[in-house]
């Protein structure tokens, strides 16, 4: 059984647990339903084994403390200020239900307030671990009923009683709550913004509470309610916490340093292997401090923020695994990747932005703890290495029998298919990623594992593989795929972006495009992801009111979901299908590289792909209720063209795509020659589907598809024409060329009809620089959807 300090971390994670009892019916306050609930229905916590955790649920709020005669050092006094520091972003007036609450209220969503917005749009009851459609926020209000909360109990029992009670099942505890409450709203007060789920106000409580009670035990304070709840405003003050930072950097580079014929399941594999790595290097980090996953804010994309103690023993151990993450990646990797750790000491005050307190006067407390982060972390990355870590770097020599890797390039012992030791374990782990559901983490190195850490090695396993793993001991930990599970040693589920309709080779997805044997690359970037992280929640309106850590929190799990787990169902369903001749009903021929944080590399078909990326920009728009945008580039490329290379040339369309606005694609090439002036072939995203794909393409697509091959070969020859508008000779060309395209005599009414929108349309188009550029891009498209690879014109 757990210990006093695993206790009430659980007791903090079950704080408010009554509010689902008391929503599903129950007539007590939500304490007093919460711990009658679990004494009486959750098996383990009918004896006495359960003190801490009933204590912490009956007496987190201080009408409670101040009646009833508690031990001056109950862990309750704990989780009833983490609870105040956790809620201060929402802080209610009254704790029990009155008529200014409503139980049927849904979650608001997070978006509502982000970056100036004042909307007014809501999620839909659900369970995300039972949600199989993408739970967009909307204005219709559709209410939580009683039946609702019922089977929400019903499913948390069964999972309770099916744990087991010590500190190795509390991640398990968070995956049941996550998959349960994470569209439950914390608060239903009817004078408050409902946006953050009671999943979201559970976990900041927990992991308030084991800061505090480790700071507690390091000061050497045991009169928890002297300090906590006499002087509870003196404590606001103290810098108990530490906002902690990772930073890995050299990904891009890592990821895409790739060649040969392996190179699309290495750059699956290696996207993948860096997002286990991070994992395992925080799950490392809280596991030596005995912190759950409670404390991490967030985690994509190399960078991740967790909540600390501001102990000597936390700042010690980030130090030594710091040094010792960064010692073991010169081992594996040269200078190509390096881990820069970085923290900034505060107090509740500051977390909460000062909210904590009603009167305080001060601004901008919690942005600037990020401001300090950053600083702290640019200076380890501009200072990496030591100059004995230098020196040790220039002394390497080259030893016998090393030779280049054909795929990472690197200059070390390989194989007899001229494969290193790393890359050998990237091309199995590729199989691993997409087939198996697990990914444990092992002490010994087997076959088909790889190394992550000093000492350690991944392994990916079905689900029986793993069972009869933790069953012998040989599993330190694991991580599940994209599904709720709990059990010993199991981490935390992993959101993965896997979707892939599997081809062998960059070939076969090329022959699956229609039209043009070709794929497309597609790279893309939410646009000023790091301000609306740091100060979005900040506006005008509403000062910095909403800006707070839960709020923090609750926005980086929904890009979270979006981009590693809602992403394979946008890639399932496509709605866009302006250039397929089906609907792909069977999904996207695209396999996903990598998706996390808040970006996408995409690889397939070249028309699935071009269309995948209007459906992600539309999802997210919608997910986002318009509050950020999103920014990409195509490429187009032969199925023999270096992927690397594909990835780097992408990567600069991209980049053309922000360096133009942002919220736009950049599509094909970056320049496009119209009347001697290059123009970049950048659109905004609805110029691009509205103008582009919906006007001028299904305009050529609707004329030329009943037309013959005469009319098609029209399109060759019209783009020099449109590209040198500046000679008088050549609108009387093109006049002339249009008019050979106008029926016969004796054609139909409808020929005769599409025939005088086209030619009119045209005209138009042809007379301003602008539309001519979009319909260069409508005919490249129409163009490579009509071509077949025997006529290819290299």
């Amino acid at each position: 059984m757990m210990d006093n300090y695993w206790g009430m971390v659980v007791g903090s994670l079950l704080h408010d647990i009554g509010k689902v009892v008391y929503r599903a019916g129950d007539k007590n306050n939500h304490s007093k339903s919460g711990y009658n609930y679990l004494k009486g229905e959750v098996n383990i916590l009918k004896s006495e084994q359960g003190k801490e955790v009933l204590q912490s649920v009956l007496y987190h709020h201080a009408n409670q403390l101040k009646t009833n005669k508690i031990a001056d050092d109950s862990t309750a006094y704990i989780t009833y200020i983490a609870d105040n520091i956790a809620s201060a972003s929402d802080r209610r007036e009254s704790v029990d239900p009155e008529p200014g609450f409503d139980k049927k209220l849904p979650l608001e969503s997070i978006f509502n307030k982000l970056n100036g917005n004042d909307g007014c749009c809501y999620y839909k009851p659900k369970m995300l671990g039972k949600c199989v459609e993408i739970n967009y926020p909307v204005k219709e209000r559709v209410e939580f009923t009683q039946v609702q909360y019922s089977e929400i109990k019903a499913q948390i029992t069964d999972c309770l009683n099916g744990i087991k009670w010590d500190n190795k099942y509390v991640n398990s505890l968070l995956e049941i709550l996550e998959a349960t409450l994470s569209y439950v709203p914390s608060s239903t007060s009817k004078k408050e913004v409902a946006d953050i789920s009671l999943y979201d106000h559970l976990k900041i409580t927990a992991a308030v509470s084991s800061c505090i009670y480790q700071w507690l035990e390091e000061q050497k304070i045991s009169d928890y309610k002297t300090e906590l709840f006499i002087n509870s405003t003196d404590f606001y003050a103290k810098k108990a916490f530490m906002l902690f930072s990772i930073d890995i950097s050299g990904i891009q580079k890592f990821i895409y340093t790739v060649t040969g014929a392996d190179s699309l399941k290495i750059l699956r594999s290696k996207s993948f292997y860096l997002e286990i790595f991070m994992e395992n290097f925080i799950d490392e980090i809280l596991d030596s401090l005995e912190l759950s996953r409670a404390n991490l804010i967030y985690c994509g994309g190399g960078h991740m923020y967790a909540l600390l103690p501001n102990t000597v023993a936390a700042k010690c151990k980030i130090a030594e695994m710091e040094k010792m993450a960064n010692a073991w990646l010169r081992k594996k990797f040269d200078t190509a990747l390096f881990v820069a750790c970085g923290y900034v000491e505060c107090s509740a005050m500051e977390l909460t932005n000062g909210n904590v307190i009603k009167d305080n006067k001060n601004k901008n407390l919690y942005k600037n703890l990020y401001k300090q982060l950053g600083k702290m972390i640019s200076r380890k990355k501009s200072n990496r290495y030591s100059a004995e870590e230098i020196i040790q770097l220039n002394s390497q020599k080259m030893g016998n029998g090393e030779r280049e890797c054909r795929i990472c390039r690197s200059v070390v012992k390989v194989n007899e298919d001229n494969l290193c030791h790393m890359c050998q374990g990237f091309a199995k782990l590729s199989d691993g990623v997409l087939n198996k559901d697990f990914f444990a983490i092992i002490e010994e190195e087997e076959a088909n594992s790889i190394p992550i850490f000093e000492g350690l090695w991944m392994i990916s396993q079905s689900k029986d593989e793993l069972k009869k793993r933790i069953a012998n001991g040989s599993c330190k930990r694991a991580y599940s795929k994209n599904e709720y599970y709990s059990g010993d040693g199991l981490a935390t589920k992993l959101w993965v972006g896997n979707y892939t309709i599997p081809h062998s080779s960059m070939e076969e997805y090329a022959k699956a495009a229609d039209g043009i044997d070709r794929v497309a690359v597609l790279r893309m970037d939410v646009d000023n992801l790091g301000q609306a992280f740091v100060s979005g929640f900040e506006n005008d309106k509403f000062g910095d009111r909403y800006v707070t850590l839960s709020r923090t929190a609750t926005f980086s799990r929904q890009m979270t979901l979006f981009f590693k787990y809602h992403i394979n169902r946008i890639l399932e369903k496509p709605t866009c299908c302006a250039l397929s001749d089906n609907e792909n009903e069977s999904g996207r021929q695209i396999s996903v590289v990598y998706s996390g944080g808040d970006d996408v590399f995409l690889v397939g078909a070249w028309n699935d792909v071009v269309e995948a990326a209007v459906d992600i920009r539309n999802a997210f728009k919608k997910y986002s209720q318009g509050r950020l945008s999103i920014s990409g580039g195509i490429g187009l490329y032969s199925s023999s063209y270096p992927i690397h290379v594909m990835a780097n040339e992408v990567g600069d369309l991209e980049d053309n795509s922000k360096n133009g606005g942002k919220n736009a694609l950049t599509i094909f090439e970056k320049t496009t020659e119209i009347d001697g002036k290059e123009k970049g072939g950048f659109y905004n995203w609805d110029v691009f589907e509205q103008d582009v794909m919906g006007e001028k393409y299904s305009l050529l697509k609707s004329f030329f598809d009943s037309s013959d091959e005469r009319g098609k070969s029209f399109l060759y020859r019209i783009l020099e024409l449109i590209r040198n508008t500046d000679k008088k000779i050549n609108i009387a060309r093109f006049m002339y060329m249009l008019a050979r395209l106008e029926p016969k005599p004796g054609a139909d009414e409808e020929q005769k009809e599409k025939y005088k929108e086209f030619r009119t349309n045209m005209l138009r188009w042809y007379r301003n620089s602008e539309e001519r550029r979009k319909l260069i891009t409508a005919i490249y498209l129409y163009v490579y959807h009509e071509r077949c690879s025997k006529n290819e014109e290299e």
